[in-house]
Parts: structure tokens; sequence; C-alpha cells
């Protein structure tokens, strides 16, 4: 059972002004302890990892943090069979998200958490002095349930000794429940225009794209900006719904500037106007982007002599990782890391992996692999550059 929450930047029982305390009490939770695991950039494996003892179904968490953030508890299994394909067995899974706790701290925040454990749900009530675990907890007894139901459904296709007919039907009733889930949650999302909960519902629904680019401009207008503008769930849409309007193909290029190299100086891509820059958005966990990275590779080498610049922006991978892997592979252009303290997701609204910018020499965005009019980027090279 594993811990993980988004982006921290302490430790585990760290006393300031900035610790937060969960304290919980699950009936049916029967684990005696948790493994909390954390992405953490600094950590020489990537991850920052700690146990939580859990006695008699109750435990307690304490962690430091300078702003909002959410945090989520794997409890009970998701739901999961075997299929077989040409003779060999394949373990699936339901999406982890109803067997989890989810909550959100904030410094100095004192949250409780009561409720029970189910088959593969959590059913949990919670709060906090500000009232923002509260509106989580609306939210979630509304959705859980029939995102549990769509899950077990779906299930049953795969396992069952169904028609075409039945199976259909079941798929049918599936979807139907999680879209049901999805109408609630944008509904809550409009229902509480004051309340970061309501923010973070938001920014996990934009980036589930249940909101169309404009749905997602009308939604954040209706929020209180003045109460949650400098607020890290309203702000991070809010900077991307920015970019989005920012990037389009024509565009002047936004800057990224960092130190995140592979020697440590300072790179600005504002300094290498005059080229033809590609920029590409990868990670080593990301299959697609390691099975382009040769062709990447073939046209740096083609046009090294030209007015050609690669950057590879990675993002996910521990330093070492990262390293290794250029090192190893030869992947001889600049490279750059994206972090928590400095994000170079948000500039061009990356969401997806890979993710692939060209940007001409006067600083225009020429290309962009987000846009729905698929070009083929490698023809474009060969125009360019023959």
């Amino acid at each position: 059972m594993v811990f993980q929450c988004q982006s921290s930047k302490s430790s585990v029982g760290q006393t300031n002004k900035n610790t937060f305390t969960l304290k919980a009490d699950l009936d049916n939770l029967k684990a005696d302890f948790l493994v909390y695991s954390e992405k953490d950039d600094n950590s020489p494996n990537g991850y920052r990892n700690d146990t939580i003892w859990v006695k008699n179904g109750t435990f307690q968490f304490t962690d430091t943090v300078n702003d909002f953030k959410i945090y989520f508890l794997n409890i009970v299994n998701t739901r999961s069979w075997k299929t077989k394909h040409d003779g060999r067995e394949y373990s699936s899974s339901t999406k982890a998200d109803v067997n989890r706790l989810w909550f959100i701290a904030y410094p100095g925040a004192e949250i409780k958490c009561t409720g029970k454990v189910e088959d593969h749900m959590v059913a949990a009530s919670l709060s906090d002095a500000k009232g923002i675990n509260q509106d989580f907890s609306i939210i979630q007894a509304q959705t859980f349930p029939l995102i549990d139901e769509a899950h077990a459904l779906k299930v049953r296709t795969y396992t069952e000794d169904l028609s075409e007919e039945e199976a259909k039907k079941l798929s049918d009733e599936s979807n139907a429940l999680f879209h049901q889930a999805v109408e609630l949650k944008k509904e809550f999302v409009k229902a509480y225009p004051k309340s970061i909960a309501a923010t973070y519902v938001f920014m996990d629904g934009y980036y589930r794209k249940y909101f169309t680019h404009d749905e997602a401009k009308m939604v954040l207008e209706g929020f209180d900006a003045e109460s949650l503008s400098g607020t890290p769930f309203y702000d991070e849409v809010k900077s991307r719904l920015e970019a989005v309007d920012k990037t389009q193909l024509g565009m002047q290029s936004p800057d990224l500037i960092t130190n995140n190299t592979l020697d440590g100086t300072e790179f600005k891509l504002s300094d290498l106007k005059g080229n033809y820059v590609l920029l590409d958005y990868w990670g080593t966990w990301c299959g697609p982007c390691m099975a382009e990275i040769p062709k990447i590779k073939e046209y740096y080498n083609k046009y090294a002599d030209k007015n050609f610049v690669v950057v590879g922006v990675n993002s996910g991978d521990a330093v070492p990782r990262w390293k290794k892997t250029i090192e190893d592979n030869g992947y001889n252009w600049k490279h750059i890391q994206t972090t928590n303290e400095n994000d170079l997701l948000v500039p061009f609204n990356v969401n997806s992996f890979p993710t692939k910018i060209l940007i001409d020499p006067t600083g225009k965005i020429i290309y962009n692999s987000k846009n729905p009019d698929k070009v083929d980027m490698y023809q474009m090279l060969d125009k360019i550059f023959y």
C-alpha cells in the first residue's frame, strides 16, 4: 500500500510552522503499516519513502508543506483480473482512484479523517479548521460510489463469459456511471467558487480533459479570483490556460530559463534565436518518447552543420538516471530538466508526453505536436534544410 503526494520539499517528522498532521481512523483497515512514497528529485532514486504504522485502523501522518498540496494514500488494492493473449497471461487492473484516501494539506493544518474501508473503495469523511477537506469530502462522497460501481461493471466485461450484446450493455452502463461522476465534478466546481478543494477538482478535471479550452476559461472566470489568486491549483490552471493562448502557431515562443542542465550552467531558450530549435519533452519512463528519440538523433546528426538545435526537456526522472541515459545513448544535444521549483512544462502547457515544439530563427512557434493538424515534423525539417 503506497502513500503518494504531488510535490513536497521537506522531510517527514520535521517540525516548524509549516507542519500539518493527519489523524485517521478507518474501520476495516487491516494493514499493519502503509508505505509512504513521494517523488523527490533530490533523493538518490528519485523517490522519498517512509513507513506509516497502523494500529487497529488508526494512524497519524505528519509532514511539512509550503502551500496547499494534494496527498493521496493507497489504502486497498484496485480491482484486477488476468487475461491471456498468444498463450501468455497478463495482469490488468482498474485505475487507482477510489481505493485511495485523498486530502488537501496546508501549513498548520490538523486534518481529521474517519470512515471505512470497503472491498476496493475508501469511504472517508475529512475535516480541518478551514473547511477545505469538508468540501473535498462532499465531492468524494458523491462520486466514489459511482466510480466504484463503474469499475466493477467494467471488470465483468473482461472476466465473465458474456455475449457481445451483454458485454456492450455492461460497458455502456459503466461509461454512463463514469460520465455521471464527471458531471457531478463539473457541477461541484461551479457551485463552490471560493473553495480550494474545488480548484483542485477543476485542475484535475482539466488534465483529464473534462473541459474544452473555452469551457475551462469560463469556469476559471467563475472562481473568486480575489480569494484564490496565489493559491497553487487555481494559479496552475490559470497559467496553463494562458499558455495555450500564448503558444499558438505563429506566436512568439515564451522563454525558458533554468540552471537544471547537465553541467549546472544557465540555459536560456532566447539565447538560441537565429536557429531552428526543437524542444523535445521526454522522460525515460515514457515508452513513446524513448521509441522516437532515435529518429530525433538521426535528424540531429543529419542537420548538425545547419542552424538546427535540439533541446531535450526531461520530466520525471531522477538526475542520475537522466544523465546516465543521455551519456549511454549518445544524446549529444542540449538538455535541461523541469523540477517542482522551476516548472518548464507550464509555459508550453505540456501535459502529455512526448510533446515537441519547433521554433524558427525569429522565435516564432511553427510546429506543436499537440496541434490537431497532424503535420509531419520530420518532413517539415527536410523542407527547411534542403
